[in-house]
């Protein structure tokens, strides 16, 4: 018999719109509601981890019917709108500026905008982390909640601070708005993105996503498969959390050499990577004795892949 969510003798206090959801499991699902806290929380997962909440996962089918049930109930049923109202929409979506001043003028959006998911590849040195912590940092100070999460076993605290005093700020200052938590390998990561679809922020930063823990953890290639398909989950929570939340993801990349006559990069996520993100920049810093950069738009909407945008690394981010 599945498990109830709750013991009898604990009270539950259920948030109001839980009680709009009529479907299948009812009082399960108004329970699992009020412990995640709304049905807009509860509309981001899928139906495996619905199910699996639930105790429910002999009952895929029946699970999807309930998802479906939760997000018309939370209002989130795709529906078809007008290009006028889409553009309106997408025009009013936040828009942060990331203090490159090129970045900001030429990218699409000005900025990097909600709801999607960016990429940045690079060797090491290019400044990668440092732009990272830039915009984690930055939005906080604009008021947005975020999350960074260092897999690496290189965080810079240092770095926090220099760029909050740049942007005017004082990392107390940013004590309720910016988290920062170190993984030790991909599961870390999972349990990090999966904890997300209970507690949304506005921004994500994994810095860096495809990291060599994961390489080792997934060895060989007869694990190449599965460490792809672990990446497309990881990619997939982000996409749910941007689609129902609006959050915003920043994934940094390492790059790997891809033998041919000119001894070309690409990013390390391959082709999940290079899909499962909204934009993907490359970012190459020439000579590492000088504090100079170029990104280009590896796979960017709206951009042609021969555009440049340079920037000057300081010790207190990306000019």
């Amino acid at each position: 018999m599945p498990k109830k969510r709750a013991e009898a003798d604990v009270v539950v206090e259920t948030p109001e719109d839980c009680r709009l959801y009529e479907g299948p499991w009812r009082e399960d699902v108004r329970a699992l509601c009020a412990e995640y806290g709304g049905l807009r929380r509860l509309a981001a997962l899928n139906v495996v981890e619905l199910a699996r909440l639930l105790d429910r996962e002999d009952e895929l089918s029946k699970a999807e019917e309930a998802l479906s049930a939760i997000r018309r109930a939370a209002g989130l049923s795709p529906k078809p709108v007008n290009v006028v109202e889409a553009y309106k929409l997408y025009r009013e979506a936040q828009v942060l500026k990331t203090a490159v001043r090129e970045f900001d003028g030429k990218t699409p959006w000005g900025g990097l905008r909600r709801g999607l998911i960016y990429g940045f590849a690079g060797e090491y040195g290019a400044g990668k982390s440092m732009f990272a912590i830039q915009t984690a940092v930055k939005a906080a100070v604009e008021g947005w909640k975020v999350l960074y999460v260092e897999t690496e076993g290189a965080l810079n605290l240092a770095l926090f601070e220099r760029v909050a005093r740049r942007f005017g700020g004082e990392l107390e200052a940013l004590l309720e708005r910016l988290a920062i938590t170190q993984a030790t390998d991909p599961l870390d990561v999972k349990e990090i993105l999966i904890e997300l679809l209970k507690q949304p922020v506005d921004l994500v930063v994994v810095d860096s996503f495809v990291s060599h823990a994961l390489r080792a953890q997934f060895r060989g290639r007869e694990m190449l498969a599965a460490r792809q398909q672990f990446l497309a989950y990881l990619l997939d929570i982000l996409r749910r959390l941007a689609r129902v939340h609006g959050t915003m993801a920043i994934l940094t990349d390492q790059v790997i050499d891809v033998p041919t006559l000119f001894q070309a990069k690409r990013p390390a996520g391959g082709n999940i990577l290079l899909h499962g993100v909204n934009a993907l920049f490359v970012m190459h810093r020439p000579n590492k004795t000088k504090g100079e950069g170029v990104m280009y738009p590896h796979d960017v909407p709206g951009m042609a892949p021969t555009t440049e945008i340079r920037y000057e690394i300081r010790d207190d981010g990306l000019y």
